[in-house]
């Protein structure tokens, strides 16, 4: 019976109490959601992915053990990193063209 003398067990709080309890919850899950976040690498972006594939392609052709399947598998990477990078790829404006020329 004397086992639950130190549990304090229901609590009657007040509002600033659960304020101050919901808003550490809050801070708590955001700071592991950044966490998670900066954990992340990115890796290669889409442009790497397709000039490494590139190359790979180029050094591949080349070889005699490379076989036709081999060659279309690289080339099938290197057409989805090309996918990709243009999904991604910022639109210029009239006078940002104009300065690259």
């Amino acid at each position: 019976m004397a086992c639950d003398t130190s549990d304090p067990g229901f609590q009657i709080i007040n509002d600033d109490e659960i304020v101050v309890s919901v808003r550490e919850d809050v801070e708590v899950e955001v700071e592991e959601e950044l966490s998670a976040d900066v954990e992340v690498d990115a890796g290669p972006s889409a442009s790497e992915a397709f000039a490494g594939l590139e190359t790979a392609l180029k050094w591949m052709e080349r070889q005699p053990e490379c076989d036709h399947l081999q060659l279309l598998t690289v080339k099938r990477m290197r057409d989805l990193a090309a996918r990709k990078r243009l999904k991604t790829a910022k639109q210029l404006t009239l006078t940002e063209m104009f300065k690259k020329q």
